[in-house]
């Protein structure tokens, strides 16, 4: 009965909202830059030199796009400073010149930096809607010494990890810098047409006392579409991208050594013989729209370490983000509301292919790969567990996404995951519907099928977790199950809000994706307002709360909560946000936790151009959840990062993170531990850096070393030598240092691109 009181009145409380506010609504139709226009020319080939000098005299007959406008922290106010852009193309790429006055020269925030570390610089960049869908577009952003940043848009997010090729040039003068770019229609996927049409975003970013926005197209705040307000670039006539073949060969060379015994400093160090391979990467662009790439013996080792995460409290596998270039492109095609692809669990792939592009409306992904030493994520009701093992496995990805009006569409996802004579099955179906402006109705249904692997000795556990006696090892069952989630979302200028639940059923599994937990109904709400105060310090204001009730399969409460947070962002680029659980119940296994409160503050502060950071703490009770049974504890956390820039090419990025936890406040402490991470950057040149990762676990009393040294000629020409080298810290002795190094390896790779 109270589930379903809390969502009547719930959908009564977002659909009721207009009723209580008044907003000043912009009318979009009567702004001279509401969705302006550019019709672009074509020149001669090899007319343009990319160098940042715009002396060829076809920039001087391109039509320009100006008039910028402050979006952020302005509302579509007269840009401060001016801001030219010009554009044109040949048979090969499109040109754009951007051209950024700036009377104080002097203040440019500008580093030289590694590919895509320039976004607290100033920049200035465009997005490409090259469907005009108001669904996707490339980003590609420069700062003033030419530093490429670029990445995909989205509704769901900004995937940043993408990397595309393309030329690019800056030059800083007395009274203005200039950026000159050509991106190859190569590098780009576009619609099979005589005449394009595309929607442009022209972004140039200036952060002085504070983060300045200026736009091309005026931007609503009470319209959510960012890509529906885009300007329009036409006039370009036979474009042809043609059949693109590129080869990617890669030759690698390690040496690894260990200590037999980790704690014993004097046992033997041994040293592996010297170990090379080789490897290759073939894509081919079967058109502008769709492209086919395959890997074999692929490289998928990492040149940084993942940043550790203090889990010691956690019951649930960690999860750490995807950094490996061929699964990075495309991957916004795999996303959905539900992590059904997580591509970390293709972990050591003897081969692997995908099929990435667009097909009329619909977008289309799939991605196989064969894995030889394959992990496993097991999601239980009250928690995961992670297994690494030397099995060998085939998985397989399909993704279908059809565009309809709007942002709205509908789309198929699945998964296939077969070991043997065992195997994981997802498969289902999403979509966004967008009505009555700013309301949508967001969801996904999926099927699980599972037949796992009849081998205890892998995983045994014997917890039961459905009504049919099925258990949680890998006993050789069957199981199947249906869930999904469903959301109702408003979004506008002031009010935004959002009704969600979320089902796992227990015999939910998704071994290509990941899964914190199963067994659970959920239902929530969150509501914010956010205001935008006028001649005053605080720039935005949004205080906003978020609650829900979460039950399991069979009937009994999991979890109860209610969150009121704020967010306040400042002038002089500082902003603070906080939170306190004023309801905050949970069953965890069959103990129920009552009034499980804590706070937290976040503050950030980018102010000045030579440092910025920031810190995170939080304080209160804690379910101890590595004792059974489990009580409430009392503990903290804390975090604090600093980034410090002496030099125009020398980065020093620092992070430390503690937690403790005690058994109840001021009484006997169960543990205490941190975890310090140093990041020194030395940029010899765009191409060349010299970095060092140095990293000091308490926990598991270890210290990581990484040094690195890089030369990319391109996002995917690249030459590195560098090493890992892990000690252990056992303490100090008469005999003995107190970090003895227990592992390390040393490392060299050269890849390069071929273009045919």
């Amino acid at each position: 009965m109270n589930f379903k009181i809390t969502a009547i009145c719930a959908i009564l409380c977002i659909l009721s909202i207009d009723c209580f506010t008044q907003e000043s609504v912009v009318n979009d139709s009567a702004i001279t830059n509401a969705r302006p226009e550019i019709t672009i020319s074509k020149c001669g080939n090899s007319l343009i030199k990319i160098d940042g000098v715009l002396s060829e005299t076809v920039w001087e007959t391109c039509e320009t796009a100006g008039n910028f406008v402050e979006i952020q922290p302005g509302d579509n106010l007269p840009a401060m400073v001016r801001t030219d852009v010009k554009m044109t193309y040949d048979d090969d790429n499109l040109y754009v010149a951007f051209i950024c006055y700036d009377d104080r020269i002097s203040k440019l925030r500008v580093n030289l930096s590694d590919r895509d570390k320039m976004y607290q610089d100033d920049f200035v960049g465009i997005l490409l809607d090259t469907y005009n869908d108001h669904k996707q577009a490339y980003e590609i952003f420069l700062n003033p010494y030419g530093i490429q940043g670029d990445g995909i848009w989205t509704r769901q997010g900004e995937e940043m990890n993408f990397d595309m090729l393309y030329d690019a040039e800056a030059k800083i003068y007395k009274d203005k810098w200039i950026v000159e770019l050509a991106i190859p229609f190569k590098s780009l996927r576009f619609p099979e047409k005589d005449e394009q049409q595309w929607g442009v975003h022209i972004i140039r970013t200036r952060p002085r006392e504070s983060r300045t926005q200026f736009s091309w197209a005026k931007v609503s705040r009470d319209n959510s579409e960012f890509l529906s307000q885009a300007g329009i670039l036409k006039g370009f006539k036979k474009l042809k991208k043609g059949k693109q073949l590129e080869l990617l060969p890669y030759v690698i060379g390690s040496q690894f050594g260990f200590r037999e015994d980790p704690y014993i400093p004097d046992s033997p160090f041994k040293n592996e013989k010297f170990k090379g391979d080789l490897g290759i990467g073939i894509k081919y662009g079967f058109s502008s729209n769709l492209t086919g790439e395959i890997s074999f013996n692929p490289d998928f080792s990492q040149v940084e370490s993942d940043a550790a995460q203090i889990n010691v409290n956690s019951s649930s596998a960690v999860f750490y983000p995807e950094k490996r270039p061929f699964f990075l492109d495309g991957a916004n095609i795999f996303n959905s509301y539900i992590n059904v692809v997580y591509t970390r669990m293709l972990n050591n792939p003897l081969y692997t292919a995908k099929l990435i592009g667009k097909i009329g409306d619909v977008d289309v992904g799939y991605l196989m790969g064969y894995d030889q030493s394959t992990p496993y994520i097991i999601p239980t009701k009250y928690g995961s567990d992670f297994l690494q093992t030397d099995l060998k496995s085939f998985g397989n990805a399909l993704r279908l996404k059809k565009s309809l009006k709007g942002s709205s569409f509908i789309g198929f996802i699945g998964t296939d995951h077969e070991t043997g004579d065992s195997y994981n099955r997802v498969a289902g179906f999403d979509g966004s519907f967008n009505f009555a402006d700013n309301y949508y109705f967001n969801w996904e249904a999926l099927g699980y099928f599972t037949r796992e692997i009849n081998d205890t000795g892998i995983y045994d556990n014997s917890t039961v977790i459905n009504s049919k006696g099925n258990d949680a090892g890998f006993n050789g069952e069957s199981l199947f199950g249906f869930g999904g989630t469903f959301s109702l979302v408003r979004s506008s200028r002031h009010w935004n809000g959002e009704i969600f639940m979320n089902i796992a059923p227990p015999e939910a599994r998704r071994e290509l994706g990941y899964m914190s937990k199963n067994d659970f109904r959920e239902l929530g709400i969150w509501q914010g307002y956010t205001i935008y105060p006028e001649n005053s310090v605080v720039l935005r204001f949004e205080p906003n709360f978020n609650g829900g009730v979460q039950y399991d399969y069979s009937g009994k409460i999991k979890e109860q909560w209610l969150v009121p947070q704020f967010y306040i962002q400042f002038k002089h680029q500082i902003n603070m946000s906080g939170g306190f659980l004023a309801v905050n119940n949970e069953n965890y296994y069959d103990v129920y936790h009552k009034n499980v409160h804590r706070g937290w503050l976040n503050m950030n502060i980018n102010t000045f151009s030579k440092a910025t950071g920031g810190a995170f703490f939080e304080m209160g009770k804690y379910i101890v959840r590595f004792e059974e049974p489990s009580y409430i504890g009392w503990g903290w956390n804390a975090e604090a990062w600093l980034t410090v820039k002496p030099l125009h090419n020398l980065v020093l990025e620092n992070n430390y993170s503690y937690f403790e936890l005690s058994k109840e406040k001021g009484g006997e402490k169960l543990y205490t531990g941190y975890v310090f991470r140093n990041k020194t950057s030395f940029q010899f040149t765009r191409s060349f850096f010299l970095r060092l990762v140095v990293q000091y676990d308490s926990f598991s009393k270890s210290f990581d070393i990484d040094p690195l040294l890089s030369y990319k000629w391109n996002p995917f020409t690249i030459f590195y030598i560098g090493s890992t080298h892990n000690l252990a810290d056992i303490g100090s002795s008469q005999d003995h240092g107190r970090f003895i190094e227990t592992k390390r390896q040393f490392f060299a790779k050269f890849q390069y691109l071929i273009k045919l």
